[in-house]
């Protein structure tokens, strides 16, 4: 299968001695962007990404409950591939599920959420060296053994500022709470993946949709993101098959603005924020970019679009943006228009809804502040230009990462205006 308007990248698994295996009669999928798509048979038998820039060993430990699942085995019995999974990475390879390098005098170091690669030494900013296509800003943070991502201890400048720390994050970045706009954000997670540990970790910085006035996770099983704070069943979260470009998951979304309404919460806010689990999402930045485009107290009819992708404005789903009122339209006219008038069972949940919206006479707002987006010709970098979300970010430690970077890069921004 593909995935939405990417690059697609075919995984096929190995043995220890390097031999090419079937993925024991199970998925062959697409990745998007080189980003792993959760293949049990693959993973568990060892996985390598061919990709232009060689092959990458790809072995996320968040997907080692699925695999042996998938293949019949107990969580206390040992992958047969153990080792190949925690080989260090090449000069050229991937380091980021390693992070660790095979030469002694290599650092593995970050270009972004979806790349790091072992280097003698790096220089923030484009590398000559790289393939045209993927010439985008390294960060150059080291990524260690263990832990979070940190800067270089003599990065000292405005665009490689190191992160802050955890007690401040919320601290004199904030527009006023509780005054409009304010803003219901959700996410829908799936629960025995790794965007339950983003998820977490999220909770735990208070970031992301917790800094907006309402807030709610959905996920299909009930978890707890922190003793005593769960989240709320959505149920079952398999999607279609859709076509070569995308998951056709828009009943899931169907059902999570369903429940979300029946809740009560959501419609008492000005806007609504649906936020996929592994994007960096800045709600007092969104904030500030509803105010650019709207006048008063009051959420006109409006929804934004956030990409500029092959000469054609989109919506794309790492951070969705609706106004109160263009919420009302959709539940008005989902069924009673939208179903009958487009692929329902076929399209992506952004494409649809945005469709809807549009065939519902709903006013689309062109912001490409609001999302810096690796699908979208725009890699996240370093997280430090302000927008409203950077995606994606797979693991806890990258996506704090980003996240500190992103509140300095704000807080920095406020201090500029007031001098």
């Amino acid at each position: 299968e593909g995935y939405r308007r990417a690059p697609m990248y075919l995984v096929a698994s190995r043995n220890t001695d390097g031999e090419d295996l079937p993925c024991r009669g199970t998925i062959l999928r697409a990745c998007r962007s080189g980003v792993w798509c959760g293949l049990a048979g693959a993973l568990a038998a060892g996985a390598v990404l061919l990709a232009s820039s060689g092959p990458t060993r790809v072995a996320p430990p968040e997907f080692a409950h699925e695999a042996r699942g998938f293949l019949g085995l107990a969580d206390n019995e040992t992958d047969p591939d153990a080792e190949y999974h925690r080989e260090c990475a090449e000069f050229g390879e991937n380091c980021w599920m390693s992070r660790c390098c095979k030469t002694p005098r290599h650092t593995c170091f970050m270009k972004d959420g979806m790349w790091a690669g072992c280097m003698p030494e790096c220089t923030p900013g484009v590398q000559k060296s790289d393939p045209a296509k993927v010439q985008r800003p390294w960060t150059c943070y080291i990524v260690p053994m263990r832990g979070e991502v940190l800067p270089q201890p003599d990065m000292v400048s405005a665009t490689t500022r190191p992160p802050i720390r955890d007690e401040a994050l919320d601290e004199d970045v904030s527009i006023e709470f509780g005054v409009f706009p304010t803003l219901f954000c959700f996410v829908v997670i799936r629960s025995r993946t790794y965007e339950l540990s983003l998820a977490e970790e999220q909770y735990a910085l208070k970031g992301g949709i917790f800094q907006c006035e309402e807030w709610s996770v959905l996920s299909d099983h009930r978890a707890e993101l922190s003793p005593g704070v769960s989240t709320t069943v959505l149920g079952d979260l398999s999607t279609g098959s859709g076509k070569d470009t995308h998951f056709a998951n828009v009943a899931i979304f169907t059902r999570a603005f369903d429940l979300l309404r029946r809740e009560g919460r959501m419609m008492a806010r000005d806007f609504v924020v649906k936020v996929d689990p592994d994007a960096v999402f800045m709600p007092f930045v969104l904030k500030r970019e509803i105010l650019r485009h709207t006048t008063g107290d009051s959420a006109p009819n409006i929804y934004f679009k956030n990409c500029d992708f092959q000469h054609q404005l989109w919506m794309f789903g790492a951070v969705e943006v609706l106004s109160s009122a263009a919420v009302k339209a959709y539940f008005e006219g989902r069924d009673s228009v939208c179903r009958s008038g487009l692929e329902y069972d076929k399209m992506g949940e952004d494409t649809f809804l945005s469709k809807c919206l549009d065939l519902l006479g709903v006013e689309a707002v062109k912001d490409l502040d609001l999302l810096a987006d690796g699908y979208c010709n725009e890699a996240p970098g370093s997280c430090n230009t302000n927008q409203v979300a950077y995606h994606p970010f797979k693991d806890r430690a990258s996506w704090a990462a980003c996240f500190r970077s992103a509140t300095n890069a704000a807080r920095w921004e406020r201090v500029v205006a007031l001098k």
